[in-house]
């Protein structure tokens, strides 16, 4: 694969039509979501998109992360914003879970908190939404207003220095990262539209994936003669996949078509409603379950296939990129 060759094309259709799709809603959710909130007299900075809808891989079936900023002191905000449903469903998407993590809006200053560098009692949704926005945050209300912030975060990973080692990113990908799996792990809740084994596959492709493209950034931009943020904030807003891919064709590893490959295979099958079924009534309620799925068998096989070759050219890497990097990431 070429270093021109990284971006989705309509050799992937299942991520092609995705991005169209994403991009139409975002479009249609901007307006609706802009007038929900200056009607409620939310205070607000920025709504940025994760998830699926934040990657442009969104399709009917998604459901959305909406992060919500807003300004420090602002008296508190109901997360129940008007029309908030009502704009999701416009736009062919689920609405946020009203009890999720991101259902209360944020004040920016609790994001960029000095004192909250390596709190071990932050709370999941401040932590989570710092690290999603660089992940796959997306904006979808006031994008000028989301850079600023994004690159805000960003310096406040680099502790204010103009020569970041990332140390703390990494530390903090790491934690996020491990916690997550180890969560869904054990978690065998079951729903109408959320599985075990849904959840499994996620986490086996686009999370892997997400994850990955943060850190192959991070360790690409150790190679630049420049050791600032400014080459990174130059990639960031590439999705995961596109962060991926760009970092491998910087090689012309073999192994960025089978990542392609594999990912949009699964994508494909995690936008089938029927498979999506399929998956969630198989899924397990308690552990050690006997589980009897032949399409999430397929995931599986997909998802080991990907992270082997992620994992094959990370190793590869090692004459490229400082030995700081695999530092970080092993210890």
């Amino acid at each position: 694969m070429s270093a021109v060759d990284w971006d989705i094309s309509p050799r992937q259709p299942s991520l092609w039509r995705a991005r169209a799709y994403s991009s139409a809603a975002l479009a249609q959710l901007q307006e609706a979501l802009e007038a929900g909130f200056a009607h409620a007299g939310v205070p607000l900075v920025t709504a940025v998109a994760g998830g699926s809808l934040g990657r442009l891989e969104a399709s009917p079936v998604s459901d959305v992360d909406l992060i919500v900023f807003v300004d420090d002191g602002a008296p508190g905000c109901d997360e129940r914003i008007p029309g908030l449903e009502r704009a999701f469903r416009g736009a062919g998407l689920r609405a946020p879970k009203p009890d999720g993590i991101y259902a209360r809006p944020i004040g920016i200053g609790a994001i960029l908190d000095p004192a909250a560098r390596g709190s071990l009692t932050e709370t999941p949704q401040l932590f989570g939404s710092r690290i999603q926005v660089l992940l796959d945050g997306r904006p979808v209300c006031r994008p000028l207003q989301f850079t600023e912030l994004r690159e805000a975060i960003l310096r406040w990973y680099a502790n204010g220095t103009g020569a970041p080692g990332w140390t703390h990113l990494m530390n903090d990908l790491s934690r996020y990262l491990h916690a997550y799996a180890g969560w869904q792990q054990f978690k065998y809740t079951r729903s109408d539209d959320d599985g075990w084994l849904l959840r499994q596959a996620k986490l086996r492709s686009s999370r892997i994936v997400t994850f990955a493209g943060l850190l192959f950034l991070l360790a690409e931009h150790g190679r630049q003669p420049r050791a600032d943020v400014t080459w990174l904030l130059a990639h960031l807003d590439k999705t995961p996949i596109e962060r991926v891919l760009y970092v491998m064709a910087q090689y012309d590893d073999v192994d960025a078509t089978q990542v392609l490959a594999d990912y949009a295979g699964v994508h494909a099958r995690l936008a089938d409603p029927d498979i999506r079924r399929e998956l969630i009534v198989a899924s397990p309620r308690t552990a050690g379950e006997p589980v009897h799925c032949d399409a999430y068998t397929e995931i599986h096989a997909l998802g080991d296939s990907m992270m082997t070759a992620l994992t094959r050219f990370a190793l590869a890497r090692q004459h490229d990129w400082p030995l700081k990097i695999f530092r970080n990431w092993l210890f």
